[in-house]
Order: structure tokens, then sequence, then C-alpha cells
């Protein structure tokens, strides 16, 4: 097929916008010439402002849709990697003729859409899933490296403001970004607490607590020679923080992704979604207590375990430890 202007949308959180730019460079490497046009949350928009994405789409729900569709008007093709009913409705509304993607709960505006299948899509990393959903529906086979992820550079000024928050050091910097879009996705502080105090007899190390403004309202343990830039940065900031880092502990959330993106060493937490979909497959290595409620991310989480987390408070001091000595070796 010929498409000379592609949208992709992905309207989930932050952390998708990221994974998805893998899916996206794939798009480009497949088609060199067409214009790609990506449509984000506006919380993303910077953060996936790429040499090869000639236009951002900012967009979430509530906003007004005519300037969107003015902005997709007649594309050639819509990609839909999420689930969301309005990345179907609008590129219906802009009167795009192929709209492909999981058909979910909005068929009548799909032109080409396959069910989602529950069971492979867990086993399958995200956007070679997609690649597949794509593939079966208008039968276009992607090219490139679909695990590479990308996140746009901080400009010069956010760069001297990292700069300032986070002063150069001898010692070996460790990012923690401890909480989640989700409770019970979050590893317990109890656990991040024993292994910060482990790690600091055996490691000339700090730690640097990264996370959104929301975060900074939580407890958590850190000692005086720690930094906490909970709410202090934006998303490139943060993404200079983590390329400046030594490494990253983290459960499934967006920092685990954009450190992926900057090439920096991350020991990931998993336990209600799955690894096989979610984990980065470069400078990435994974601790799964899988329950046999594991994953529970497309049926409510926490449903089966009543909020209780054992997932996640199953995974031990001596094996993230012992997880941190492999990781090194990255």
């Amino acid at each position: 097929m010929k498409f000379e202007k592609i949208l992709i949308t992905q309207q989930n959180m932050i952390g998708d916008a990221v994974i998805s730019t893998g899916f996206v460079k794939a798009v480009r490497e497949t088609f060199p010439k067409s214009k790609i046009a990506y449509m984000v949350l506006p919380e993303a928009a910077n953060l996936v402002k790429l040499p090869f994405i000639d236009e951002i789409v900012p967009y979430k729900k509530g906003m007004p849709i005519l300037p969107v569709i003015k902005k997709i008007w007649r594309y050639d093709v819509a990609l839909c990697l999420d689930f969301k009913y309005k990345s179907a409705l609008l590129p219906f509304l802009a009167m795009i003729p192929v709209r492909a993607g999981l058909t979910h709960k909005r068929k009548l505006f799909m032109s080409n859409s396959i069910a989602l299948d529950e069971v492979e899509s867990e086993q399958i990393y995200f956007n070679n899933y997609m690649a597949q959903v794509i593939e079966k529906c208008i039968g276009i086979k992607l090219q490139g490296d679909l695990t590479k992820l990308y996140v746009a550079d901080a400009t010069d000024a956010e760069k001297i403001a990292v700069d300032k928050i986070l002063p150069r050091s001898e010692k070996l910097t460790i990012a923690i970004a401890p909480f989640t879009s989700t409770l019970i996705k979050n590893l317990p502080i109890e656990t991040y607490k024993a292994v910060m105090q482990k790690l600091r007899t055996t490691e000339n190390c700090r730690f640097v607590l990264i996370g959104g403004k929301a975060d900074a309202q939580k407890n958590f343990y850190f000692a005086e020679d720690d930094i906490d830039l909970r709410g202090k940065t934006t998303l490139t900031e943060m993404a200079e923080v983590l390329r400046r880092a030594d490494f990253l502990f983290s459960g499934c959330s967006a920092p685990l992704h954009i450190a992926a993106a900057v090439k920096t060493p991350t020991l990931a937490f998993y336990g209600p979604t799955s690894p096989l979909k979610w984990a980065p497959k470069n400078f990435c290595k994974y601790i799964y207590q899988k329950q046999e409620c594991s994953p529970c991310d497309r049926v409510g989480h926490g449903k089966f375990c009543n909020m209780n987390n054992i997932c996640m408070k199953s995974i031990e001091v001596e094996e993230i430890l012992a997880a941190f000595e492999s990781l090194k070796a990255i």
C-alpha cells in the first residue's frame, strides 16, 4: 500500500507513548518518504518530539476536537495503538479511509480491525504484537528494530537546570522511581529501604528519587545524602537525569521506558503486569514473581488478591541484590 500521510495514535499513558516510539520508528523505516503524525497526550508531547516524526498531535479527552480533525484531515491511514474510543472516532471524523488496530469497543469507527488475543498479547512485547495486529489488518509488514525506544534530547536550558539539581559526583548514582500509576504495581517501600541500606554498605553510591508532582506527596525512605527530584523536573529533564544515572530501579512505569530510551541499565519489578509484554528488551533486567492470578491488569488490578499486592511483596531483598550484580555487567 502507498500511504503518503500516516497518523499513529497512542492515547494511553506517558510510558505507552515512549514504548510506541519503537513502533513509530519502524513505520518511518517502512515508509521513509511519508508524512508521519503522532497523536499522544499533551503531557507526553515534548518527550516524543523526535526527528523521524513530522508532527506531534497533542490530544486528550475534554480538549476541542475540531483543531485535531483539521490537523489530520484526510490522512491516508490511521494506525491505532491504543483502545481509546476517540482514537478511532477522530480519524473517522477526519475522513481517514483506513483506520487499523484492535477492535475493542469501537468497531463502528474502525475500517480494518481484529480482536485482542488476551493470551498471546501478554506473551509478546507490545510493539511486536501491535506490528502483528497491523499486518493482519492491512497487510503491512514493518521494517526495523521495534524494541529500540526513543525520547527527545533535553534542551541546553534543561541540561543547565539538571546541572543545578543533580550535582556531578564520583559516587555511583542509582535512580529510583518507586511509584507507578497503580498502587499494586509498587514494590513495598520497606523492600526499597532494605535494598538501599544494604547497597550503602557495599557500594559507594547515592540515590536519586524521581517521579511526578503527585509522587512527591507520598512517604518514602531516603538518607541525608540522597536527592529527591520528585515533582521537580519536566519529563525531558527527567530523561536527562536518567541519562546521567548509572542505574534505575523501577516498577512498570514511564521512567522505566525512558531509561531504556537513554540506555540506562534498569532493574524492573513486575507482578500485576506481564514483563514479556511491557519490560524493555534493551538495557533492562527484571524480577517477576508470577502468581496464579498474574498478570491481572487486563481484568482489574488487585481483583483476585483483594489489593494485597502479594506478587510485589514476594520479591525479596536478596533476589534484588543478586539481580543488581548481574545488571552491573550490562
